[in-house]
């Protein structure tokens, strides 16, 4: 009895089910339907001429990418905390551009063409702000000023150099602030957006209990370790055509990815804790 029990009470918990919400909401996305090539320019174009500080228009062309016509509210939230989240802990407001190449319609040899080039546009303006950084300290406070803050910027003039000239290498800690950041807005970011506005297909109320446990920020830093970095941790900088060859397409089936998540994270449910999630105590 005990086991039919348990039973009855794990078919509640279907993966698929479960997912099956989050999932239409990043399928439905007007990226998906758009070539990376088209991303590619929209997300250089504005790299390369510093308006990456104009958050009004970097917001209008995130809701004009993100945006599911069944999710208007979800999508409309996302893009904010997206936003909030690149700033507040990684204090970057270029990587939910950087994700949009992820979410459009793309091959695997697209994807690392356009890649490269829009971390080379990252890379340049970054070393051409603090150039102009160097000047203002110096004008502001004097040449012991300009020294001090031109180590940075000679650090990052190398490093734009070096990029220009080895366009397949990227810093290991910017590869992984990446894909922390974009592991994030695929999984647990949107759940308790879709939980709030009950838009798309209608969810149990446990549904957002297992998609927050399942999408902990303890899961995300683990996937990111063991299965995107477990070869590359001691190493300075990575190869992007070596890690996305054999990441990429983990990367791009998010559908999949999720689903992942949630199945292990079930399975390794006792039957109490089964029965408290679903009976909601």
């Amino acid at each position: 009895m005990g086991g039919l029990c348990d039973s009855i009470f794990r078919g509640k918990l279907d993966a698929d089910q479960i997912v099956a919400n989050i999932n239409k909401l990043f399928q439905g996305m007007v990226i998906r339907r758009f070539s990376i090539d088209q991303i590619k320019e929209k997300v250089r174009s504005r790299l390369a001429s510093g308006q990456i500080t104009d958050l009004n228009g970097l917001k209008q062309l995130l809701d004009e990418e993100i945006i599911n016509s069944e999710y208007t509210e979800t999508c409309q939230e996302l893009v904010s905390e997206a936003m909030k989240d690149a700033q507040a802990n990684y204090n970057d407001q270029t990587l939910p551009l950087l994700s949009l190449l992820f979410l459009s319609d793309s091959s695997q040899d697209n994807f690392l063409s356009a890649f490269k080039a829009v971390s080379l546009a990252k890379k340049g303006q970054s070393a051409a702000n603090n150039i102009q950084d160097v000047v203002s300290a110096g004008k502001q406070g004097g040449i012991l000023a300009g020294i001090a803050s031109g180590f940075g910027a000679i650090k990052n003039v190398a490093s734009a150099a070096h990029q220009a000239a080895n366009p397949n290498l990227i810093r290991r800690d910017e590869l992984k602030t990446l894909m922390r950041y974009y592991i994030n807005f695929l999984t647990l970011l949107p759940v308790n957006l879709l939980a709030k506005h009950g838009e798309g297909i209608p969810m149990k109320g446990y549904f957002a209990k297992v998609l927050n446990e399942a999408f902990n920020k303890d899961v995300q830093n683990r996937f990111v370790e063991d299965t995107l970095f477990v070869n590359y941790n001691n190493q300075e900088e990575i190869d992007v055509d070596q890690f996305f060859g054999s990441h990429y397409l983990t990367l791009k089936d998010d559908n999949g990815l999720r689903r992942g998540l949630v199945n292990n994270y079930i399975s390794n449910l006792s039957p109490a804790q089964i029965v408290q999630i679903v009976s909601g105590n």
